[in-house]
């Protein structure tokens, strides 16, 4: 299976878990993101190695009860697909959204992604191959991966919403060690309600 297909099945799997669950979600908002791919604001990898932009879709569910304890956040789905053709993504996690006033907002994700870009780089330093893809490609050391993500939002009105975003994509070495160069991606979001 192509590693892509492989993102989109773990991101449908993901989301008919919570679609699935006996805690009566529904689907609240539906977005388009799109993030300049690869700005290495972290410091964390080598940046501008990869190229493109990120097209990201994604929906959110209503909080089921049994997150009440955690500040009630709302599940997501996540679908990223690179226009140079280099690191795709998907994934799934929850997000806290907090009105600062009645225009503005922020919100913070936290979720898993799979990618089918690069884990590990071929083991002889001399390898071509390994050469050029050292130079291109963002090493990522893991298949899993963390997503955070921050934005600062508005309220255009009772139905669309427009932010910035940040996310970063990286195994944090707990979810595997060695290299993580890991991925910052930067952009804009825009968001449809529904039921308003």
């Amino acid at each position: 299976m192509k590693p892509i297909y492989m993102c989109l099945a773990f991101s449908a799997a993901l989301t008919f878990s919570f679609a699935s669950t006996a805690f009566s979600t529904e689907l609240e908002e539906a977005r388009l993101n799109v993030l300049v791919h690869d700005v290495n604001l972290t410091g964390n990898g080598a940046g501008g190695k990869e190229s493109g932009a990120d097209i990201q879709g994604e929906l959110v569910f209503s909080s089921p009860s049994f997150l009440s304890w955690a500040g009630s956040p709302r599940p997501y789905l996540n679908g990223s697909l690179n226009t140079s053709g280099k690191t795709n993504f998907g994934g799934a996690g929850l997000a806290w959204q907090k009105d600062f006033t009645s225009t503005f907002y922020g919100e913070f994700d936290f979720g898993l992604v799979i990618h089918d870009g690069i884990v590990h780089l071929p083991a002889d330093p001399a390898d071509p191959k390994r050469i050029r893809l050292d130079a291109t490609r963002v090493v990522l050391g893991s298949r899993v991966l963390f997503r955070p993500t921050f934005v600062l939002g508005l309220h255009l009105n009772e139905q669309w919403d427009a932010a910035v975003m940040f996310e970063h994509l990286s195994h944090g070495q707990i979810l595997a060690s060695g290299r993580n160069e890991g991925l910052d991606n930067l952009g804009v979001r825009l968001s449809y309600k529904f039921g308003h």
